[in-house]
């Protein structure tokens, strides 16, 4: 039975870690277009507090969930509208 081994290249050519889930970047219009009516209204508020749509974190148990960042500040939206100005999420760079 032969094994196949990657050479150096191969390994060095994928660099994508096995948990990375990203895709490419979107333009903002398509983050806003994935909100539903409830996150557009509460994104919109916090925008008017400079903060941006960065994201959006689809949760299994809670549907998608809006990530907006000041800075360094985030603050989460849920599918309802609510809004988490203290959420409790990990950012990777």
């Amino acid at each position: 039975m032969e094994t196949q081994t990657m050479s150096p290249t191969d390994i060095e050519t994928n660099k994508t870690p096995r948990h990375e889930r990203r895709r490419g970047k979107f333009e903002p219009t398509q983050w806003w277009e994935r909100l539903s009516m409830d996150q557009k209204f509460g994104v919109y508020q916090l925008s008017k507090f400079g903060f941006e749509l960065a994201f959006i974190r689809n949760l299994p148990e809670a549907g998608p969930l809006a990530v907006v960042r000041r800075q360094r500040d985030y603050a989460t939206v849920n599918q309802a509208g609510e809004v988490n100005l203290d959420p409790q999420i990990t950012i990777r760079d």
